[in-house]
């Protein structure tokens, strides 16, 4: 590997699974559990995938886009980073973005959900070109400063619902006509319409386009309530698809030539997944495998391709990217190094993977409305409440899954092999949360000698 990456680029697809990427080894996965006729057609991602080193055994920190992504971005789990909500804190540690700053890099940051992955939460720290929804603006700013050392992050939610389309920018008159065709199929009619449950959205629309948007989660709720899991995953397939032809096949083209000609190193990741039946409604509220296994690749003139099985975590990303900095980054982080270099010589230290859903007892016009507030105010302001309402944690051959109510009781839990020193550590990971009553620097020292205790490298 080089002293130090010129240009890091990061790129995250929103909701995509990691068996929905053809040439993955978990590829078509899901057709154990839906009956589906829809093809998917990822030759981009397989290109991409076949020429880099793929993380097969990927776990995110948390099943909502803004968690997960604070976790990629700080190294750090969500407890710690300060956001383990949906949205409802900001980010209180260092990202790999203020890191790079530090060093002389620029930095760019595109996203397709300025509401949740921009200033209100912390997101927009040390961003010297911040884009919504014009990565091709983003790209060429890249290009502009080719000779600078550089750190981007491109965002897409594409594949988040509605599925393909995104806004009406996007999908135009592709969206207008799906969302009649589904209305038709599955006899909905407009005058028995009503709001959604879930109103909350991740970017600004135009007042048709929110239209839109509230009348296709109507349908999806309608699809849900009927337990037409085949169809609404069949819905997400074809997203995929659309989105891959319509925006992204073009895009990963000029920025793989980019990678090539200017030797440097891409990451492309996802925050989650997605997951439809009797207990998983997409993917916000469940630690389903399939939610929470994310696709990861590193792709670079440097990197050997190789496909890797052992278990890896999204907080790993961060300080493996801090290793491509010109100077150390003199921060603990929660995750790993990811060798992606020489492999032979490289031994996997991740023992386990945590992850957690926090639930706000408030309603979802409640949230709606706090968000418009936070905006307004350019930062958060004073939490909502909110109550664990499930975490997992596990190894390679281990699992605890539970699920709780608002005052705690257990609603159900999975569990596979021996997990008492899983829950163990749960139980400390639980005590370290950022606030201003504790002091993080003792919960850690606790933690590490439990840690140690039970045999754990730290």
């Amino acid at each position: 590997m080089n002293n130090y990456t010129q240009h890091i680029i990061l790129i995250s697809i929103d909701t995509l699974r990691a068996d929905c990427i053809n040439a993955s080894p978990r590829a078509k996965g899901y057709l154990t559990q839906y009956q589906t006729n829809t093809s998917l057609r990822t030759e981009a991602l397989d290109k991409l995938l076949q020429s880099g080193l793929y993380f097969n055994n990927c776990f995110s920190a948390a099943p909502y886009t803004s968690a997960s992504h604070a976790a990629y971005f700080t190294g750090r789990w969500p407890l710690k980073n300060g956001i383990y909500e949906f949205f409802n804190r900001k980010i209180v540690k260092p990202t790999i973005f203020e890191y790079a700053k530090d060093q002389g890099y620029m930095t760019f940051f595109q996203t397709d959900f300025p509401v949740i992955l921009g200033q209100s939460l912390g997101f927009t720290k040390c961003i010297d070109h911040y884009y919504v929804e014009d990565e091709n603006k983003a790209f060429e700013e890249l290009e502009n400063h080719i000779n600078n050392n550089t750190i981007s992050f491109f965002h897409f939610a594409g594949v988040h619902y509605p599925y393909g389309f995104h806004t009406l920018k996007f999908g135009g008159s592709d969206y207008r006509n799906k969302v009649l065709l589904l209305e038709k199929e599955y006899h909905i009619l407009r005058e028995d319409m009503h709001a959604p449950d879930d109103i909350l959205d991740e970017t600004f629309r135009s007042s048709e386009d929110t239209e839109l948007l509230l009348r296709y989660k109507y349908i999806i709720e309608q699809l849900y309530k009927r337990e037409l899991y085949n169809d609404l995953f069949s819905l997400y397939l074809e997203g995929i698809n659309y989105f891959l032809e319509h925006r992204f096949n073009s895009f990963i083209e000029k920025m793989k030539n980019f990678v090539d000609k200017n030797n440097a190193i891409l990451f492309v990741f996802a925050d989650h997944g997605e997951e439809w039946d009797s207990f998983s409604e997409g993917h916000h509220n469940t630690l389903s495998d399939n939610v929470l296994r994310v696709p990861l690749l590193a792709y670079g003139e440097q990197i050997e391709p190789k496909i890797e099985d052992h278990l890896v975590r999204t907080i790993d990303l961060a300080p493996t990217i801090a290793t491509l900095f010109p100077s150390p980054v003199r921060s603990k982080m929660d995750g790993y190094k990811l060798n992606i270099g020489d492999l032979n010589k490289y031994e996997y230290k991740a023992n386990y993977a945590i992850s957690q859903v926090w639930t706000s007892i408030a309603t979802k016009k409640q949230i709606a409305d706090y968000q418009k507030s936070s905006i307004s105010a350019k930062k958060t302001i004073k939490p909502l409440n909110t109550f664990l309402s499930g975490e997992s944690i596990r190894t390679e051959n281990e699992k605890y899954v539970c699920y709780y109510r608002k005052d705690g009781s257990l609603i159900r839990e999975e569990v596979a092999g021996n997990v008492n020193e899983l829950r163990i550590l749960l139980a400390n990971y639980n005590t370290s949360r950022v606030t201003r009553k504790n002091k993080l620097s003792t919960i850690e020292a606790t933690i590490k000698n439990e840690l140690k205790n039970l045999g754990y490298n730290v």
